[in-house]
């Protein structure tokens, strides 16, 4: 039983928990295990703190009897041969708990959290991924009891925003009346005890644990654990090898599109759920988690079909059930649990597809960049002028870019692109008007390069170089196609040149080729006149 929320991003945030039947814990989980002997001390602890070393975290387990430092220390040794290292390291400490509090000391909530606080803090400083903890509180007497339950309190209210997961373990014959209780409310998840002892009343006599209240507040943490499920849209199924029969629990039947919880797991009944391409993964993976000289962990991510007709993508995995031990143990079941991996999926494919695209921006920019580069340099008088025309050139790019970059390279509004273009030049000279368009991003590349190349010739030689001169912008778009007109007057009086300049080659590059656009461009005396149309 269950209220730890389980991750939904596929960012590895979420710790391991080295629990049996959960995979993840979130970092500020406080969970309180009840225990009745060592062996379920050491069941539970020996795993959780392997989970937390091997996942970078740093580690505190203050020790009581019946489990104490030396048991402990082998039994963790035993599962982590390098053990004795990461001690030397600093990595994990196993204390005893006589070192923190002991039944005849006042207990000191807020000094006991800071001491936690500082511990974490020290760790991430360390370079650890964040801090594991257990105390074994079996030291708890009844005059500290009231005190223990406000630490508890605020390592609770503490945790929860902190890179932490601290467990409590608590003896099962320790319990007043309803102290379980007390317990279970100030902590996110509860590990329970097969132990069932004879509690006692305030007078010493014994009596039989309420267990009407004890089911009824583990019915309460199920549906807490079902609705962690359902908001992390995870469900959990069992298969069981001899009767090749699955039973999904609600949420897994919404998941695989299930209107029932049995499903048959024959030859037909699987080719008709699972995608074809995800069959041969998904067997493979059965095999290796069946094989009586393995692990027993069973993971793969497939495509489900849905009851639309849809595909839906999950990730699976779970741990195979084996009975008998040597050559004659064999698998009986796998219980798991599964999580809808489809957003995930897309936003993945969705993410590959703008690498791609931006690979292929970046290839197209670096050709713009090298013409830009050769052409100005093969015109160029001299170099100081040269530098500045190239400078004048590549700004006008990084500012087209710029304004991609705002908009998250979805397209720009025309009216930006052109304000952008022109903003370096005599604005007060120039007039543009048009409807609001958006344009794609190799669009505003395009007409950015070609706004400015005019705009710097309209400077040097058109009617930008006089104080009466104006320029005229003009566009339109009828959908599918977009026209821009450009129109000088008041400057100096046109002539053609005699031969084709860099800038009406970038124009051709840039318009024509680039845009599968058409120009047109008149040296009228009276002034400048160029025109692009383009399909959008």
């Amino acid at each position: 039983m269950a209220s730890i929320a389980y991750a939904t991003d596929e960012e590895p945030t979420s710790p391991p928990s080295g629990l049996r039947g959960i995979r993840q814990l979130e970092w500020g989980s406080h969970i309180a295990q009840f225990y009745g002997s060592a062996d379920e001390l050491r069941t539970v602890l020996v795993p959780y703190f392997k989970a937390g070393l091997e996942n970078n975290e740093r580690c505190l387990w203050v020790v009581r009897e019946p489990f104490g430092v030396d048991a402990a220390r082998s039994a963790l040794r035993a599962e982590v041969p390098d053990l004795d290292e990461r001690e030397r390291a600093g990595q994990i400490e196993i204390v005893n708990g006589d070192e923190f509090c002991s039944a005849d000391a006042k207990v000191h909530p807020h000094e006991l959290v800071a001491g936690l606080v500082e511990r974490e803090a020290e760790a991430l400083a360390l370079g650890y991924s964040g801090l594991r903890t257990n105390g074994n509180c079996n030291w708890v007497g009844a005059d500290q009891w009231d005190d223990f339950l406000d630490y508890e309190t605020l390592v609770h209210e503490t945790a929860r925003d902190r890179r932490m997961i601290c467990m409590c373990s608590y003896a099962m014959d320790q319990f007043g009346n309803g102290e379980q209780f007390d317990v279970m409310e100030r902590h996110d998840m509860t590990i329970p005890s097969a132990h069932r002892p004879r509690k006692k009343d305030i007078d010493g006599d014994s009596e039989e644990p309420p267990e009407k209240d004890f089911r009824d507040e583990l019915e309460r943490q199920k549906r807490i654990f079902d609705m962690a499920m359902a908001a992390s849209k995870m469900g959990t199924w069992r298969y069981t090898i001899a009767d090749n029969i699955c039973v999904y629990d609600e949420n897994a039947q919404g998941l695989y599109g299930l209107t029932e919880p049995r499903f048959l797991h024959d030859e037909e009944g699987v080719k008709t759920k699972f995608h074809a391409d995800d069959m041969d993964l998904m067997w493979e993976r059965v095999a290796k988690a069946l094989d009586p000289k393995g692990d027993g962990s069973y993971e793969v991510e497939y495509r489900v079909k849905q009851l639309d007709g849809s595909w839906r993508w999950l990730s699976a995995w779970g741990l195979v059930e084996f009975e008998g031990e040597g050559e004659s143990r064999k698998p009986i079941a796998i219980t798991g649990a599964s999580r809808d991996l489809t957003e995930l999926k897309a936003a993945e494919a969705l993410q590959r597809l703008l690498i791609n695209e931006l690979n292929h921006r970046v290839k197209n920019t670096l050709a713009t960049v090298q013409a830009v580069g050769m052409q100005t340099l093969k015109g160029a008088v001299d170099l100081p002028s040269a530098r500045e025309t190239l400078d004048r050139r590549i700004g006008a790019m990084a500012k087209a870019h710029d304004l991609l970059r705002s908009r998250e390279w979805a397209g720009a509004e025309i009216g930006e692109v052109v304000a952008r273009s022109l903003d370096a030049f005599a604005l007060a000279q120039v007039n543009a008007e048009g409807p609001s368009v958006d344009v794609s991003p190799r669009h505003a590349l395009a007409l950015s390069m070609a706004l400015h190349e005019l705009a710097t010739n309209a400077s040097k030689y058109g009617a930008l170089s006089r104080p009466e001169g104006r320029v005229s912008i003009r566009w339109n778009s009828g959908g599918e196609r977009l026209r821009l007109e450009w129109r000088e007057s008041g400057g100096p009086r046109v002539t053609a040149p005699t031969k084709k300049g860099f800038g009406s080659r970038l124009l051709e590059r840039l318009l024509v080729t680039d845009l599968r656009g058409e120009i047109e461009l008149k040296y009228a005396p009276s002034g400048l006149r160029f025109a692009i149309d383009a399909p959008l």
